[in-house]
């Protein structure tokens, strides 16, 4: 029998996972001096399988967790689980394919040319819209953790990768940008991933493509590889070739959304529907206590340089409140996992090598107190985030849309109208949104009129024919309706009305 002292020593020599197989699988023997393993020789077998196909086993093992994690959202609230963005996406699909790329519609503009190309390419396999769509998207989140994986493992190793690429897995973060159909920047967040891992293994010409693919996929992601790019340029060698991706991702962004970029340089701050300050700081809360356990250790951890110029920029640009800041909390979070990946990863390390000490204590200690608080995080997350509309609403919406000619108009109120943009052809409008020219004190008027001249007056400057549907109530949207709209449905008012 071994001593304990031994026992922990020969134990150490191998990884964790090893280590928790062993234990698992193995037969145990107590006694008074310690605990002996021993292991068949099926079990070595099985062990050194685990070392031979390490990657190929994360691989299997993170492609399931994401499928899972990602595919049970459908199960829980039906075929349409998603959020805000989910009917201009769909409404890219619905539109009769007469070109290559196909006329941009809200949400998929000409400053999302690849996106755009892609969507026209699934077209070809004959799938529903929504297979495609929702497809494509889940592909993207099931991608992201591997890309992350590959890109860590040269300086994380195996156990560092899979653990960085396993917390993005299961973030509560990810999984609320998920929940809001990012699909434009989940797709430009694969690219990226995509650019580091070239960056890393200087693949030129790979290099290239990606700084044209991201420049045209979303303008945020491009801006932000544009910063970490010039980070790049001071803490790696190859400035002249890095200067030349800057230039050709800043000349092509350019090309595609020089007025939006013009009209936030002038002085415009547009605000991005996502988490804010304060959710952030909670759900990053257990990264933050790992990382102040481990505190300057960091700095003996290696970490890839396009991957510390990727944690300088996304840490510093949302502290800077600089526009669309909210949506760089995406870019921030996965900075931060991989940052507490690499901390975890350095926890177990150290529990490895040395016996049971204070500091042994503390790292238990703060991993489980942190572990449990991102996996509640990830639970709330996945029981509050129901679908907007629920079933039976998208189906009154799909109902209104066999009621109604391609080519009219429908007036609706600003929470419907992404899902009348997805579910029907026709022109959709909402206070504010989409083709509405009217202004918020226009708006408040028709609401507090009392005569139905004004409310004409007011109709007549949309496109006709003109529809109003809305599921909430026409008194909250138009007012009290005038005689002349006649009532098709309980939820559809066409205008007949003199103009």
């Amino acid at each position: 029998m071994l001593p304990r002292k031994s026992y922990i020593t020969s134990l150490h020599t191998g990884s964790v996972a090893d280590l928790w197989i062993a234990l698992s699988i193995c037969k145990t023997r107590g006694g008074d001096n310690g605990i002996a393993v021993h292991c068949s020789l099926s079990m070595q077998r099985f062990i050194s399988f685990c070392e031979q196909y390490g990657h190929v086993l994360a691989a299997v093992i993170l492609t399931n967790v994401s499928l899972f994690t990602h595919l049970r959202v459908f199960r829980m609230y039906g075929p349409h689980p998603f959020g805000y963005d989910t009917g201009f996406y769909r409404r890219y699909l619905l539109e009769p394919f007469i070109s290559f790329p196909n006329a941009p519609v809200p949400g998929l503009g000409d400053d999302a040319l690849v996106p755009r190309m892609l969507l026209d390419v699934l077209r070809f396999v004959h799938l529903s819209p929504d297979v495609i769509l929702y497809g494509s998207y889940v592909a993207f989140f099931v991608a992201i953790p591997l890309l992350v994986y590959v890109l860590l493992v040269p300086t994380l190793g195996k156990r560092g990768a899979f653990i960085a690429a396993l917390l993005i897995a299961l973030s509560p973060i990810q999984y609320e940008a998920y929940w809001y159909m990012f699909w434009k920047n989940a797709w430009a967040l694969c690219l990226l991933l995509g650019a580091f891992i070239a960056i890393e293994r200087r693949w030129l010409l790979p290099l290239i493509a990606f700084d044209a693919l991201i420049a045209l996929s979303h303008k945020t992601t491009a801006i932000i590889y544009i910063l970490i790019l010039f980070i790049v340029l001071f803490i790696q060698g190859r400035r002249l070739e890095t200067l030349m991706h800057i230039g050709i991702t800043g000349v092509v962004l350019s090309l595609v959304a020089f007025s939006s970029i013009h009209s936030v340089a002038s002085g415009a701050r547009p605000v991005a529907l996502f988490i804010d300050w304060q959710q952030f700081l909670w759900l990053v809360l257990p990264s933050l206590l790992i990382l102040a356990a481990v505190n300057l250790k960091l700095r003996e951890i290696t970490l890839p340089r396009s991957v510390i110029a990727f944690c300088i920029v996304t840490l510093t640009y949302p502290l800077l409140i600089l526009p669309f800041y909210e949506r760089v909390f995406l870019f921030s979070d996965i900075a931060l996992l991989i940052l507490a990946a690499a901390a975890i990863n350095h926890m177990l390390e150290y529990m490895q090598n040395r016996e049971f000490s204070l500091r042994t204590w503390l790292y238990m200690g703060v991993l489980c107190i942190s572990l449990g608080l991102f996996a509640g995080n990830f639970l709330t997350e996945i029981r509050s985030n129901v679908p907007l509309l629920p079933p039976e609403s998208i189906e009154h919406i799909e109902e209104i849309g066999t009621l109604v000619p391609p080519d009219s108009t429908i007036l609706t109120s600003s929470n419907e109208a992404p899902w009348f943009e997805g579910w029907t052809l026709s022109h959709i409008t909402a206070p504010g949104m989409l083709r509405d020219t009217h202004s918020l004190p226009e708006w408040q008027a028709l609401w507090a009129a009392t005569s139905s001249e004004l409310q004409i007056q007011f109709l007549a400057d949309f496109d006709h024919p003109l529809y109003i549907s809305t599921l909430d109530g026409f008194e909250y949207l138009i007012g009290t309706p005038s005689s002349c709209l006649t009532a098709l449905t309980p939820y559809l008012l066409r205008d007949d009305c003199e103009h």
